[in-house]
């Protein structure tokens, strides 16, 4: 992230110090001084890491952690970042690791957000002793997500139930794409979720899942108990803002996957009308800012793409370092048929974006826009740059299949 939203996120922080972009050195800490090592893998993109970084990390209470743990936050964004995702591989952002420093090993994994309570429960996890539970946070921190999924059925099955190994088992089942096990097992343990932030948290994983189900009366039928369940947890309170979004998210995704326009369209508008509200309490630009992706993704299912204009462009403007806010504008215009606005946002958030994989994305929105206009030669110009660019990452910035898709658009 920018030099400017970094200093304001620290500026604000009274939680933990974390040692940020430097894995070797937070490794020698840890291991000298005898503590499990955590890291937040994260990207400046990601909504909900920047919603973690402002919102749960910098509380007072979790200071008392630094007991046990050394804190580390790593952006995988960053060419020096390479060498610990060849590592640690990502493909959830956030990713949260708990490390073992002198076996450097993964003892316990988190994908996704996690609010304060859940991450007394996950620092507790990663302490934990032998036991069936351990066994499969072990298979998951490894990445073998399908033997983590069994494991944590297993120790479900025999009455290890926690709220914490249900999460875990659903982002298991999802990883290792057992959709339909998932969707099933979601609506099997949600009656043993209590608190509002785990019942939001399983309902995501289960929808998600239950969207990837092949069509048919089966998944029908799964899906309509997912959403009876999902709105009402709309409403919970004690729930992050950005969890309570996600869960908005995929509500509407699934009005608009069985094409009915008009409920995904009422359903985003109420989505957008609580993000503005969110946005609205928010203490600092960047902060405020944690809710401007959703906010695009609300406003154009929605069709009120012109109401995050302004917003963007404020965004822009308090934080001038940050390519996010003109490269979300840019799909803003282009939603509104402005190409050529489109093409000047993209532009800047392109000099903005100095490194990383998410540059790929940027160069794509440009092409994009490009192939609005008709300008056939301007796009191929700008496929065969990011080509050239994902050629130039390194192997853990950016999968085999992410060039291929880009240079088979190429050639088409």
């Amino acid at each position: 992230m920018h030099a400017l939203l970094l200093a304001l996120t620290l500026a604000a922080a009274t939680g933990p110090k974390f040692i940020e972009d430097d894995y070797g050195k937070a490794l020698k800490l840890a291991k000298a001084q005898k503590k499990l090592l955590f890291v937040d893998a994260w990207a400046p993109w990601c909504h909900t890491c920047v919603a973690m970084k402002e919102q749960v990390f910098t509380r007072d209470a979790f200071k008392a952690f630094e007991k046990d743990v050394v804190f580390a936050s790593i952006d995988t964004e960053k060419a020096k970042s390479a060498a610990f995702l060849e590592k640690f591989p990502v493909e959830v952002w956030p990713t949260l690791l708990f490390i073992d420093p002198v076996k450097e090993t993964v003892v316990f994994k988190w994908l996704g957000s996690a609010d304060e309570a859940q991450m007394q429960a996950l620092l507790e996890a990663a302490r934990g002793g032998p036991g069936r539970v351990r066994d499969a946070d072990d298979a998951l921190g490894a990445g073998h997500s399908g033997i983590a999924a069994e494991k944590y059925r297993a120790a479900l099955d025999l009455g290890e139930l926690t709220a914490r190994t249900v999460l875990s088992m659903l982002s298991a089942m999802s990883m290792a794409r057992q959709f339909e096990p998932c969707t099933r097992t979601t609506l099997e343990q949600l009656p043993t979720l209590t608190t509002a932030a785990d019942r939001v948290g399983a309902l995501s994983w289960g929808l998600g899942c239950a969207l990837e189900l092949p069509e048919g009366k089966s998944k029908q039928a799964l899906v309509d108990q997912l959403v009876r369940e999902g709105t009402k947890a709309l409403s919970l309170p004690g729930v992050l803002p950005d969890d309570t979004s996600g869960l908005y998210e995929s509500l509407v995704a699934e009005r608009e996957g069985a094409k009915d326009d008009e409920a995904a369209q009422k359903l985003a508008a109420q989505w957008l009308t609580f993000l503005e509200a969110e946005a609205g309490k928010a203490k600092s630009p960047a902060e405020r800012a944690v809710f401007d992706s959703h906010r695009v993704a609300a406003a154009l299912a929605s069709k009120q793409a012109a109401k995050v204009v302004a917003p963007l462009l404020q965004s822009e403007k308090e934080l001038p370092g940050d390519y996010n806010p003109p490269a979300r504008l840019a799909l803003v215009y282009r939603d509104l048929g402005q190409f050529d606005d489109g093409l000047k946002a993209i532009e800047r958030a392109l000099g903005k974006c100095k490194e990383g994989p998410r540059k790929l994305r940027l160069f794509s929105t440009r092409a994009s826009l490009q192939e609005k206009k008709g300008d056939a030669v301007g796009q191929k110009r700008t496929l065969e740059e990011a080509v050239k660019y994902a050629r130039k990452l390194p192997k853990s910035q950016v999968s085999a299949q992410a060039l291929a898709a880009l240079e088979a658009q190429l050639k088409k």
